[in-house]
């Protein structure tokens, strides 16, 4: 409470009336002078554990294919989730991922992280993908409007049923997100990040553009300025012999940059569905994964056996028949294609025959011979990838890849089902007497 001075005179008491009208002074610019530092107050955070901030903007940047998009979803789902990121401690919000490049294509690797990371189907993820473009490189604002206003919804929403709200919004790319921008021109940078500035203003919450890097993959792409009016910059560097990915923090500006992340990604069957000739195919996606995960899991699958689609487990069934009822031993290339010397091969032909046989179905033999044909031609080159099958034309033979559920794939001192995760296991069947007095297997497959 403020006490009136003594008055002596009218003078004196207008003077005084007039100072106590005056309101106080308070900064334009929320100064804070050193005695109130200590005030509580809003202070800086971190949504990625010495990674990113819950306020700003970042970026993460990499070449076409280097994994920057699977990179920002897997970040994406770890904090929408809560779990850590690469063993980092991430503060728990919902996500908004703004998908203008690609966006259906998103679907799939969602299912990939679902399938891989084994996430329930009931759990509640405070995650929402928007596949629909944004222009962001516009001074009208309508466009960047009904986006902040989409944004607040979905966080309405999560804090009234999670407990939290948004937290991060993805643009995906930023090239796609701003459509006809000059992207060397520092005006026409100037107008994004002013936009992009009012998103993390208006929905409190950091945003995060992905974006290319030039040809050599040192530098975000464009103006200088992207980089400097940003908080944090994330680039992927990523060995095309090793398929190893590092994310590097290129710039933090309230932290230790040089930071660094090392991961791959894995295929991870997601769909299968049926194509218009009959013929079924399978889609897959990737998950991310730390490097030592994967080395754990290709040893995994070595001793479980390698993991193939129903229309390549189908393929592998009719060719084993086939090496069984057809097989012919190649002794040197006079018999066969110098590659093949010392395996027992099928002719193609024979293999079709096998086939039509399990197509009771199919009436028309003319239209099976054409399935099987197309079928085949979808998925050999998978199987010849992984080392499953080997081809000179009309020869086939198998590789040496120990696969899931046939266990005559596996060598005799392994089996293939000891600790029960490999179910399914297909039984041998015997070969002719001719192939097992060849190769003395005591009437089993030497394969």
């Amino acid at each position: 409470m403020t006490v009136a001075p003594t008055i002596e005179s009218f003078e004196q008491f207008e003077a005084a009336t007039e100072k106590l009208l005056i309101p106080p002074f308070r900064s334009s610019f929320g100064a804070i002078e050193w005695k109130n530092r200590k005030r509580p107050r809003r202070r800086l955070q971190y949504l990625v554990e010495d990674w990113l901030t819950t306020a700003g903007v970042s970026v993460i940047g990499g070449r076409s294919s280097c994994g920057k998009s699977f990179l920002a979803l897997h970040l994406s789902l770890c904090i929408a989730r809560g779990v850590d990121f690469f063993g980092l401690t991430v503060r728990r919000c919902g996500v908004v991922y703004q998908a203008g490049e690609g966006g259906l294509g998103l679907l799939d690797r969602m299912e990939a992280y679902a399938q891989h990371f084994k996430v329930p189907e009931d759990e509640d993820i405070a995650f929402a993908m928007l596949p629909g473009k944004i222009d962001i490189f516009t001074k009208e604002k309508k466009d960047v409007d009904i986006f902040i206003e989409e944004v607040n919804v979905f966080s309405k929403e999560w804090e009234e049923k999670l407990g939290f709200p948004a937290g991060l919004v993805v643009i995906d790319t930023l090239k796609k997100a701003a459509p006809g921008i000059d992207e060397i021109s520092g005006k026409d940078n100037a107008v994004v990040l002013d936009n992009v500035s009012r998103i993390e203003r208006e929905t409190r919450c950091h945003v995060c553009l992905v974006h290319h890097t030039n040809a050599d993959g040192k530098k975000l792409r464009g103006h200088t300025s992207l980089r400097d009016d940003v908080d944090q910059v994330i680039l992927i560097e990523h060995d095309k012999e090793t398929g190893i990915r590092d994310a590097v923090l290129d710039k933090i500006k309230d932290g230790e940059d040089g930071r660094k992340i090392r991961f791959s990604l894995i295929s991870v069957p997601v769909r299968t569905e049926t194509m218009a000739d009959g013929t079924t195919k399978e889609f897959t996606s990737c998950a991310i994964v730390t490097v030592s995960e994967k080395e754990r899991l290709k040893k995994e699958q070595e001793r479980q056996g390698f993991s193939v689609s129903p229309t390549e487990r189908r393929i592998l069934m009719n060719f084993f028949e086939t090496l069984d009822r057809h097989g012919k031993f190649i002794a040197n290339d006079k018999e066969g294609p110098k590659a093949a010397v010392g395996k027992v091969v099928v002719d193609y032909r024979d293999y079709v025959t096998v086939a039509l046989e399990k197509m009771l179905e199919v009436e028309d033999k003319t239209k099976a011979r054409e399935q099987i044909r197309k079928e085949f031609t979808r998925a050999k080159d998978g199987l010849i990838k992984y080392g499953v099958l080997k081809m000179v034309n009309p020869y086939l033979w198998w590789d040496g890849k120990a696969v899931r559920g046939f266990a005559r794939t596996f060598p005799k001192s392994q089996k293939p089902d000891e600790t029960g995760t490999n179910t399914g296991q297909i039984a041998d069947n015997p070969i002719s007497p001719g192939m097992a007095e060849l190769f003395d297997t005591d009437g089993m497959s030497a394969l």
